[in-house]
């Protein structure tokens, strides 16, 4: 019996972090300690990502890409596309400074309600780096993922 109640509590340890990462999440930022609500869409694997984030009526969508190891040096601002039945429309990311405190590179641009409520159809993302195309498609779960996010942010 206890075993059954044991195997039984791991299941739902397992199932639940699975289920976590669909979640809106919150947090307190250290910098203006504000609320802060985030939600995580994995791309590829679990080292390419985007992030939802939203505090007050501030949204930002972010790239993050823990496998690029070289630090770009860019133009200006870089290209992140989505395709959409409707047709497709650009946010146009500025990279973030990378340091020993934070080795991820990370693009982030900011969100407003119109490119949300366009992104949900979204059924492709490119990224345009500077000597590389990053293409990830956005099967049917993926696009869940992406609608739930896009729910935490209103």
């Amino acid at each position: 019996m206890k075993f059954t109640f044991l195997l039984g509590m791991v299941g739902l340890l397992v199932a639940g972090r699975n289920h976590c990462f669909a979640q809106c999440r919150e947090t307190i930022s250290p910098s203006n300690h504000k609320k802060v609500h985030y939600h995580t869409i994995q791309l590829a694997d679990k080292k390419e990502y985007l992030t939802l984030t939203r505090t007050g009526e501030e949204r930002i969508l972010s790239y993050h890409n823990e496998k690029i190891g070289l630090v770009y040096y860019t133009q200006m601002f870089i290209e992140i596309r989505f395709w959409a039945p409707p047709g497709h429309f650009s946010l146009y990311a500025a990279a973030n400074d990378r340091s020993n405190w934070h080795p991820i590179f990370v693009l982030a641009s900011p969100i407003t309600p119109k490119e949300l409520e366009r992104m949900k159809s979204a059924t492709k993302i490119e990224i345009l780096l500077p000597e590389d195309k990053k293409v990830f498609n956005l099967d049917a779960p993926k696009n869940a993922l992406l609608n739930k996010a896009i729910a935490c942010m209103y």
